[in-house]
């Protein structure tokens, strides 16, 4: 079969190329058709990036969906022709203190499938009997009426529901404040809806008018605050009040963001950091003390956060299929990183078309 495989750490090239099919190895093993794998902003960061590295990182793809084509000899749990998706887990310890809570994704010496395992980006992924032998929702049951394409892009979902649902205190009729209009964002919109948040409001700037604003507005977004032309503060308190608001989540990640969010939480809100940014923050350790906000860090996800996200999908509460604008086969690639980069597309999905 063809992959696209990654090269070189931390960056490197992609390259589509033949690679070795994956097939069970281990009694506990299960085999993967993928129908179906998104394309991750994340993977941007190696787009166009051609350095002559020759380290083989992985087949990428974290986010992507199957059915399953063959099965280990002591497997119980799964059987040929469920149609499953991965939560990407490709090795955890089963050791370290995230692992014994069952936070898999923050394991000091987690793997992922797609990032140091082979992943999504390929006909076939192989997903270790060892990690279902300790995580067991490392695969889940796709819904009968929830498609591939739609449980292939559930990994942003599942974030969104966790920083929210499970992470902040956000209750019915109150306000919250979202920074960004990536996929992660999208989706913290449609959560905070469902949770029965008032004002949900949203920053973004001019070139998420065309594509993401429309989305964003579909999913539950009752105000815009355009940061090419509004100042964010001032426009928060019209819409809330002097008082602040009590939640704010970072779903774009600039080092500035934290130091405006003080300003404009209230007292005993909570800052939620999901975006991600190298650069340093800079601001007053006294303001976070004397209004007692709460700075809480999150990535990623848990078993509850998927079980209830396909629920919810599965009773059609989300909805996901309008964050799919472009479907491509795989080997248009590049046109697909393509679009995300431009920001033309929300989400990308690709399907295997190499044989």
């Amino acid at each position: 079969m063809k992959g696209l495989v990654r090269y070189g750490f931390p960056l490197g090239a992609f390259k589509l190329e033949e690679v070795t099919p994956p097939g069970i190895e281990g009694s506990g093993d299960v085999l993967l058709e993928v129908k179906a794998a998104g394309l991750c902003g994340s993977d941007l960061k190696n787009w166009n990036i051609e350095n002559g590295a020759k380290t083989r990182i992985s087949v990428f793809g974290h986010e992507f969906a199957g059915v399953i084509v063959a099965i280990g000899s002591d497997v119980t749990d799964w059987k040929i022709g469920d149609r499953v998706v991965s939560d990407n887990t490709g090795y955890a310890c089963g050791k370290c203190h995230a692992c014994m809570v069952g936070n898999f994704v923050s394991c000091s010496e987690r793997r992922a499938l797609g990032w140091g395992m082979d992943g999504g980006f390929g006909k076939f992924v192989r997903i270790p009997g060892q990690i279902l032998g300790l995580h067991k929702h490392a695969l889940m049951k796709i819904p009968d009426n929830v498609s591939y394409e739609e449980a292939s892009i559930l990994d942003p979902v599942c974030n969104a529901y966790m920083a929210l649902v499970q992470r902040s205190n956000l209750r019915p009729g109150e306000d919250v404040l979202i920074y960004g209009m990536g996929p992660l964002s999208l989706n913290c919109i449609q959560i905070a809806r469902i949770m029965g948040a008032a004002n949900i409001i949203v920053v973004g700037n001019g070139s998420d008018e065309a594509v993401r604003k429309p989305v964003a507005k579909m999913l539950g977004a009752t105000h815009f605050i355009d940061t090419d032309k509004d100042d964010v503060v001032q426009r928060c308190e019209q819409i809330s009040g002097k008082y602040g608001i009590p939640v704010v989540v970072d779903g774009r990640g600039s080092p500035q963001i934290i130091e405006e969010s003080i300003r404009i939480l209230r007292t005993n809100g909570q800052f939620i950091r999901i975006g991600l940014d190298p650069n340093p923050a800079e601001f007053s350790i006294n303001d976070i003390s004397e209004k007692a906000i709460s700075l809480i860090g999150h990535m990623g996800y848990d078993a509850v956060s998927w079980l209830n996200v396909l629920n919810l999908l599965k009773h059609r509460m989300l909805d996901v299929e309008s964050l799919i604008t472009h479907r491509l086969p795989l080997s248009r690639w590049q046109e697909g990183f393509e679009l995300m980069a431009s920001r033309q597309a929300i989400k990308v999905v690709f399907h295997y078309d190499l044989d």
